[in-house]
């Protein structure tokens, strides 16, 4: 009878310890923390149909919005003499507890937006991927966080073509 007491109690301590390592394991609010305040940009949007590639500078401003279930994340790139047309994106990063997973609506200045998930940080990288919209076009996008300390953040965004590969729209690097 002792011998099976132990064993059930065994069993029950092994099943919280599971429990909380996929609790820690997925991601959640707290992992978008890190990018809360402004950060400053610089880097290359690459040619395209948007047109000829050029270097970028702007500006990334996040805050907890909405009883801080949501991170508003604002970034304006700076109009310059080769980028007349700067980017300009408002988005909306929060949690699903449904599909445990990150989320991020975004619309833009040039009336596009886009609907994504992420599984949450993987190391030092943070992946949305899903789909985007501009006119009468459709695409799926891809936007890459990678977290360089704790005042650096790289950025990669990246569209898919029609053969499925993966072209790279823009990089930048960004500081406190």
């Amino acid at each position: 009878m002792r011998k099976g007491k132990h064993m059930r109690t065994r069993l029950i301590c092994l099943v919280f310890i599971l429990a909380a390592a996929t609790a820690y394991a997925q991601p959640s609010l707290q992992d978008l923390q890190p990018f809360v305040g402004t950060l400053t940009c610089t880097g290359t949007a690459f040619a395209s149909e948007m047109g000829p590639e050029h270097a970028s500078r702007g500006t990334v401003t996040s805050k907890w919005v909405l009883n801080k279930k949501w991170l508003e994340v604002r970034y304006s790139e700076t109009k310059t003499t080769a980028n007349p047309h700067p980017f300009l994106v408002v988005a909306l990063w929060g949690y699903d507890a449904q599909t445990k997973k990150l989320v991020a609506v975004s619309a833009d200045g040039f009336g596009g937006y886009a609907t994504q998930d992420s599984p949450g940080w993987d190391g030092d990288n943070l992946v949305f991927t899903g789909a985007g919209h501009m006119g009468a076009m459709s695409m799926q996008g891809r936007d890459t966080f990678m977290r360089n300390g704790k005042n650096q953040f790289g950025h990669m965004g990246e569209i898919q073509d029609a053969s499925g590969n993966w072209k790279k729209t823009d990089q930048e690097t960004c500081k406190r």
